[in-house]
C-alpha cells in the first residue's frame, strides 16, 4: 500500500512539524577536508587562474558570505567570479586581499541567490598570493584554458566555501517543461567616449561580461578626415554578430527611419552615429571594436545590457 493510500497520508508522522518545509535554513556549504587557520595546506595554486569549484544542488538563499582558503602579502589581490554553471558569464564578483598567513579569507556577500546551482572560479591572482585545493574524493573542480569560454572537470577541490541564510530546503525537479518564469535582471549603461583608434588596427571599445542580452547599442564616429569610413564590430560570446562600416550603411540606404539598424547621422569626413535596437543575446561576453583601414579615428559607444542577477 503505497502512503497515500492511508487515509491519514497528509499529516505529519514521527514527530515532524509541517513547518519544516517553510522555515529558512542556514548554513556552511563546503566540500573540503575541513582545514584549519594557520594549517599549510599539502597542495595549493601559485597565482593560478580560471580554476573553480561546482556546487550542483541545494544553493538557492542568501549568500552571506564566500570564504576562500589562501595566503598573500597583505597586497596583491585575488578575484573570485561566480554564476550559476561553467558554461555562463559572471554574475557577481569579489576581490580578496589576502594576508601573509594561511587561513579562510571571509567576503561579505549578502544577496541572494535565486539558482540552484553556483560555480565559483579564480578569475584573476596576484603573484604573491596562494590558493588551497586538495585532490581527495569527491571531486568538484573544474578547470578553463580559453579564459572561460570552455570548461573541462579537474580531479581537486577548491578550498571554497559559502556560508548561506535564508536557503530552501530544496526545490523540486521538473522535467519535460519550460520553465517561464522571468530570470532576474539588472539594466546598466556602459559607455566609452572619445576614444582614439588608430589606424588599421582593430581596437575593444566596449566589453560586457556576464550572462544576458543588449537591446541597444550607439555607435558614433565623430569629424574627422575619413570618420565615415569606420566600421563597427559586434561580438557575441566570441562569434561576430555585426559588421559594418557608416558609409556603406548609407551606400544600401539606411536612414533615421530603418529600425533595428538606423543610420542617424551621416556627413563625409563628419559626425556619423548609427543606432542598433536589435535584441543580441550571449552567455558570457558581449564585446564592439572599431576600425578604420584609412585613418585614424575617434569613436563613441553606448551599450544598454540586461544582465543575469
Amino acid at each position: 500500500m503505497s502512503t497515500r493510500d492511508h487515509p491519514d497520508w497528509w499529516r505529519p508522522v514521527g514527530g515532524c512539524n509541517s513547518q519544516d518545509s517553510t522555515l529558512e535554513r542556514r548554513s556552511l556549504v563546503w566540500n573540503d577536508d575541513g582545514i584549519e587557520d594557520g594549517t599549510i595546506p599539502a597542495v595549493f595554486s601559485q597565482a593560478g587562474t580560471y580554476e573553480g569549484k561546482f556546487y550542483t544542488r541545494g544553493c538557492r538563499g542568501m549568500i552571506e558570505e564566500l570564504q576562500l582558503y589562501c595566503i598573500g602579502d597583505g597586497i596583491d589581490t585575488i578575484t573570485l567570479r561566480y554564476s550559476p554553471h561553467p558554461c555562463l558569464g559572471p554574475v557577481g564578483e569579489v576581490i580578496i586581499t589576502p594576508a601573509a598567513a594561511w587561513a579562510w579569507q571571509v567576503l561579505v556577500i549578502r544577496e541572494m541567490w535565486n539558482y540552484d546551482s553556483l560555480f565559483i572560479w579564480v578569475h584573476e591572482c596576484g603573484g604573491n598570493v596562494d590558493w588551497a585545493y586538495d585532490t581527495e574524493l569527491p571531486y568538484d573542480g573544474h578547470m578553463s584554458l580559453d579564459a572561460g569560454a570552455t570548461w573541462a572537470d579537474a580531479n581537486i577541490r577548491p578550498f571554497i566555501r559559502v556560508v548561506y541564510t535564508g536557503e530552501t530546503p530544496g526545490d523540486v525537479p521538473v522535467s519535460g517543461i519550460v520553465n517561464n518564469i522571468p530570470i532576474p535582471a539588472t539594466s546598466s549603461l556602459l559607455l566609452a567616449e572619445n576614444v582614439l583608434i588608430d589606424q588599421n588596427v582593430i581596437t575593444d571599445i566596449v566589453l560586457v561580461e556576464g550572462a544576458g542580452y543588449v537591446d541597444l547599442v550607439v555607435c558614433r564616429s565623430v569629424l574627422l578626415e575619413h570618420s565615415h569610413r569606420t566600421a563597427f564590430m559586434f561580438y557575441a560570446d566570441g562569434d561576430l554578430c555585426l559588421d559594418w562600416r557608416m558609409d556603406t550603411l548609407d551606400d544600401w540606404g539606411f536612414n533615421d527611419d530603418t529600425q533595428p539598424l538606423a543610420l542617424v547621422e551621416y556627413a563625409v569626413d563628419g559626425d556619423c552615429t548609427f543606432m542598433v535596437t536589435k535584441r543580441w543575446e550571449f552567455r558570457r561576453t558581449f564585446l564592439v571594436r572599431a576600425y578604420n583601414a584609412l585613418g585614424g579615428s575617434f569613436v563613441y559607444v553606448h551599450v544598454h545590457p540586461n544582465l543575469m542577477r
